[in-house]
Parts: structure tokens; sequence; C-alpha cells
């Protein structure tokens, strides 16, 4: 009997041991866990490639902006207000054949300090009514013009971009003292919907509407028509009750007014020659990798800590080839008769070097010296001294080349067995999504280039929204960005991201060879 009950107290503690080691394993494989994503985090191992930051500008200033002034941006000014009224008072009088005194003080101005889902939050709280041709302008803390940005570049503009960083400067604007006669020369030649209009300090205070021009010709059309100059007998017995001041007989106060500054750029940037944002977009992808992102290109180190980056990383380096190969042997000559533009060439040599190679050459340097190869063409296409053809038949090659990449990434990212038969591994599945991450990020920034470089090509063919559909696909590639990489059946509870990203690949590499076709006709 003692024995039973020594026995059964044996077993009572065996198993009050084994849920106690339990509690303790889970509890350390639990600590353990949470102590790897801490040193990660620090060391960068688990760092999230979300994205190219290209727009980050390297001379943004180090000044934190006040929460007052961030506060301060984004308002629809209110039309202003009838005479008579406080506002009306306090605004300075301008003359009435002015860019100050037509305009209008019903636009948006958005500062330049906003991020891009700040400013997307704003205009749905405060103006759900916007229309896709409404212009946004983006001004700093003293309402200072700074330019523009279009509302569909916004909405594709990653999430924590600041306005600042992919603005369009090179906008025109008028001075409040300009003559009507010449705002209207200037709506006409350019073709534009509205000017904004600044006063001598540069600060944005309305804009003139092509519409309300238009409107205001038309009255002054029909008051001349309704008064009628009189005969020659009524004009010897009645004069006018309100005679027109001739130009020499305008008030002392405007003989002395400070003379207009005319049509001024916000900028003193001249238009970009056609060519240097795309060659800019090649350029920035590389250069963040290389150069500001932490620990730099990874794909050649000894010690492998990560490998999430290394592939988005190789990704990225497969666009930019691609790229610069098209690049020289299309787009910055004429034909298969001329020479290689000689920095171009160079750069294209330099991106071949293998990715993985540690020494002799190092991949960085070489990567770097292709970068420098392609600022030095830049700077020869904005001094006019360097060929960029536009051309339909050299912007399909490049088009080619991205629907052929984004072809492999989607095989890589439905695929359930390699081509020998084994099943895709849980690490290589980690590869294959970040590498086509890589490559959507890259093409995401150079296609928003060819939107701007190659427009007139692209519209003539109406291929402009096709091309939006694929930018917007890449963007849509780039928004996926798990903490952890499931690979999970399709019917499965866990998610399979490989079969989300393959997706938006494949609706992009579909719109490019749309737009492909629609250029070949």
């Amino acid at each position: 009997m003692e024995n039973s009950n020594n026995s059964k107290n044996g077993n009572v503690n065996k198993t009050e041991f084994k849920r106690f080691a339990a509690k303790r394993i889970i509890v350390g494989i639990l600590v353990c866990v949470v102590a790897l994503w801490v040193v990660g985090v620090i060391i960068g191992f688990f760092e999230k490639p979300s994205g190219i930051q290209v727009a980050q500008k390297q001379d943004r200033e180090a000044t934190h902006v006040s929460s007052q002034e961030k506060i301060k941006t984004d308002v629809r000014h209110e039309p202003l207000k009838k005479e008579g009224s406080a506002t009306a008072e306090s605004r300075p009088h301008h003359d009435a054949d002015t860019a100050g005194g037509i305009m209008t003080s019903d636009f948006i101005a958005l500062d330049k300090n906003l991020t891009a889902k700040e400013a997307i939050e704003q205009l749905r709280k405060e103006h759900s009514d916007i229309k896709e041709s409404d212009q946004l302008f983006v001004v700093d803390g003293h309402e200072k013009l700074l330019g523009t940005v279009p509302l569909q570049k916004l909405m594709f503009a990653a999430a924590d971009t600041h306005l600042e960083d992919f603005m369009i400067t090179n906008i025109r604007s008028v001075n409040t003292g300009l003559e009507k006669e010449k705002v209207e020369k200037l709506l006409a030649q350019y073709h534009i919907q509205a000017v904004p209009v600044i006063d001598n300090t540069n600060r944005l205070v309305g804009i003139v509407k092509k519409d309300d021009v238009i409107h205001l010709a038309q009255k002054e059309t029909e008051t001349t028509v309704t008064h009628a100059p009189p005969t020659a007998h009524e004009a010897t017995e009645e004069k006018p009750e309100h005679p027109r001041p001739s130009r020499h007989e305008e008030p002392a106060a405007s003989v002395h007014e400070e003379p207009a500054h005319g049509v001024a750029a916000v900028a003193p940037v001249k238009p970009r020659p056609t060519g240097v944002a795309f060659v800019e977009a090649a350029i920035k992808p590389m250069d963040y990798e290389l150069n500001e992102r932490f620990w730099g290109w990874r794909p050649n180190d000894i010690l492998n800590f990560t490998d999430n980056v290394n592939n988005f990383q190789l990704g990225v380096l497969e666009v930019t080839r691609r790229t610069v190969v098209v690049l020289a042997e299309r787009i910055s000559r004429t034909g298969t008769m001329e020479a290689f533009d000689k920095n171009v060439e160079n750069a294209m040599n330099w991106f071949m070097i293998k990715s993985d190679k540690y020494w002799l050459p190092s991949p960085e340097s070489k990567y770097n010296a292709g970068i420098k190869e392609l600022r030095s063409y830049l700077k020869r296409l904005e001094q006019g001294r360097a060929a960029f053809y536009t051309r339909t038949d050299n912007l399909i090659p490049l088009l080619a080349a991205y629907e052929d990449l984004l072809g492999s990434c989607e095989e890589n990212l439905v695929k359930s067995t390699e081509k020998g038969g084994d099943p895709v591994g849980f690490f290589q599945a980690d590869n294959y999504l970040f590498y086509a991450k890589g490559v959507a990020s890259a093409m995401y920034t150079i296609l928003e280039a060819v939107m701007e470089d190659f427009k007139v090509t692209v519209d003539t063919r109406r291929g402009l929204e096709v091309l939006h559909h694929a930018i917007e696909s890449c963007h849509h590639v780039m928004e996926i960005d798990p903490w952890f990489i499931t690979d999970s059946s399709p019917s499965g509870i866990l998610a399979n991201h490989r079969a989300n990203m393959a997706a938006p690949i494949s609706h992009a590499r579909f719109h490019l060879a749309v737009l492909i076709k629609t250029l070949s006709t």
C-alpha cells in the first residue's frame, strides 16, 4: 500500500515537473524572440525596405518644424468678402486692370513640411469637393510660394514623403501689379488654367483663373456694346457723366507706384531639359542603396546578418542595369550609326560588375563610379551638350525590358516548386518576395520620370492612363510590407505573401504590355 502511494506521488511530481519545464521553455522562447527583435531593430537585422526613399533631399534642414508652423498650412483660403467687411478693408488695394484686381483668394495652399499622408488627410477633412484639376500650391511658414503638387502625384506618393521632396518648383507666377492684358497673354501662351499671384515678397496671395479672365472679357465686351459711343451731334451737346480718364490723366499716386515685376518664376531654375528627370530617377534608387541605407551595400558582405535587404538591393540593381542599357543603346543616341555616349557607356559597364564580388573590384566602388558617370551625362544634358531622344522606338525597348523582368518576378512569386522538382523553401520564398519588391520600387521611381519626360510621346497614342495604372500597381507592391513572411496555402489561415504580391506585379506587367502595343500601333 505504501509503495502504491509512493508511486502515485512520484507520478504527480513528474507531471508537475513537466508542466513547470514546459512553462519555462515557452517563457524562455518568448524572451529569446523579444531579445532577438530588440537587437535586430538596433543593428538593422529586421530593417524593412519600405521602398526607396528617393525623394529625400540631402540638404533637408536639421531643425525641427514647430508644431504651430505645421498646423498652419493647408487651408483653402476663403473667397474675398464683399466690400465693407473687415477682411476686405485689411487687404491692400489693387487696380482693377491688374492681376491683383482680378485674382481670387479661393485656392489651396499646403505647407512644405507636410507628408503626403498628412496632406491627403487634410484635403479629405477640409476639401472633400476637390477636383483633379485643382492646383495644390506648396508654401513655407511665411506663405511664400515654393511650388505646386499635382493631385494625382500626391495620391501616388509614399506616405512619409514630404511635399517639398516631390513638388514641382518650375512653375510660373505673376506679380499683383502685372497688367491684366499680360496675364491673359500668359494664360493663352502656356495653355494653363490658372496662374498663382504673388506680392513683392513672393507671398502667395491669390490665383487668376482662365475662366474668370474669359468671363471678365465677355462682360467688358457686353458693356462696350451697350454703351455705344454717342453721335457727333450728341457729343457737342452732352458730355459723358463719368468720362474715362486717359493714361495721362491717371492719379498721381499711380504714377509713383512701384513698377510691376511682371511674370516671375518661383525659383530661378530654368525649365528642365528633357531627360533630366529620367536620368535623376535612374540614379536615385542605387544611390540610396549604396550611400544612404544603413549598412550600405550588403549582398557581398562576408558575414550576412540580413537577407531581406540584400535581395531588395539585387532587385533595384537589376532595374538600374536594364535602364542604363536602354539609355546607352537607344535613348542617348539617334540610331545604330551613332557612337555611344561615353559617360553612359561607362556607367553601363560599371553596373555589370557582379553584386556579390568582395574585392578587385568591389561592387560598391564600381556602382558609385557608374553613378558618377550618369551624373556627368546629366550635367551635359542640362547644359545642352548631350542628347536624349524621346521617340517611341526608344521607349518601347525600355518597357519591354521591364515587362520581361516583371514576368520573371511573377513566376517566382506564384510557383510552388523549383525547376528540379523541390518545393520552394521558406527562406527562398522570402528572397523571391523582397527581390520583386526591390524591382517594383525602382521601377516605380523610373516610370514616374517616364511620365514626365516621355509625356508627349505617350499622350499622342493616348497611353497616359495605362502608364498611370502601371505606376499605381508598382506602388501597391511597395505597400506590401509584412513583419513576418508566411508562405501558407492559398486556402490556409495564414497569409501567402508571395501570392499577395504576385497580383500587383501581374497587373503592372499587363499594363506595360498594353502600353507597348499602344505605342506600336
